[in-house]
């Protein structure tokens, strides 16, 4: 699915007009997923800004993403329903997640509902990192079990054909432990696909 529907010329995730989707996706335990750039957009500065600064904001159009998922009430609405981020890394998370609380809190900018935005995406929003040190030093935070390592193949930006050394490289530098690897690698992503229900376990 796109991050920003609305800037394919689409309905936007507050006009209710995707709900048959997504309750389509909730009944058959379909996970929808985004990648960077599937709006068709990347964020930038300016027109004249070079190629890199594209690359160094490419999260912020899942933090967009993730609010409109929020604020729209799509995941309160279907509370079994599950997303995921690919390419978007999960650094950005803890303090999108606080942000959208604290606004959620005091009641500002025309959104309430009785389910906290953190309480919502517990569980259920996943994100992909292949080049995230931060994010998995605050796996905490984030919810280690909402991590997925990815491989980006056959990007030339992603780790193949050098993926478990990329891999161990990143969880020794964050510390984790065989349990946490085993989850990031596996276990997470059988859980998010719902890949138990083709044999997978």
């Amino acid at each position: 699915f796109s991050e920003n529907p609305s800037k394919l010329g689409c309905a936007t995730m507050y006009s209710g007009e995707w709900d048959v989707l997504w309750q389509a996706c909730e009944e058959t335990r379909t996970t929808v997923s985004m990648h960077i750039g599937s709006s068709s957009s990347m964020p930038s500065t300016s027109p004249d800004a070079p190629l890199a600064t594209s690359m160094s904001l490419y999260a912020q159009n899942a933090q967009g993403s993730l609010a409109d998922w929020v604020f729209s009430g799509t995941l309160e609405r279907f509370a079994t329903l599950k997303i995921a981020y690919a390419e978007s890394q999960v650094g950005w998370m803890p303090f999108q997640l606080e942000r959208m609380d604290a606004v959620w809190a005091e009641g500002r900018g025309g959104v309430g509902g009785p389910v906290l935005p953190s309480e919502q995406v517990r569980g259920r929003v996943y994100g992909c990192v292949f080049d995230d040190l931060h994010g998995l030093k605050c796996r905490d935070d984030v919810g280690i079990d909402q991590i997925l390592f990815e491989t980006d193949y056959p990007h030339s930006d992603g780790t193949f054909p050098h993926s478990r050394k990329v891999a161990h490289e990143l969880f020794v530098a964050a510390g984790m432990d065989a349990g946490e690897c085993r989850k990031v690698l596996r276990d997470n992503a059988i859980a998010a696909y719902g890949l138990e229900r083709f044999g997978l376990g």
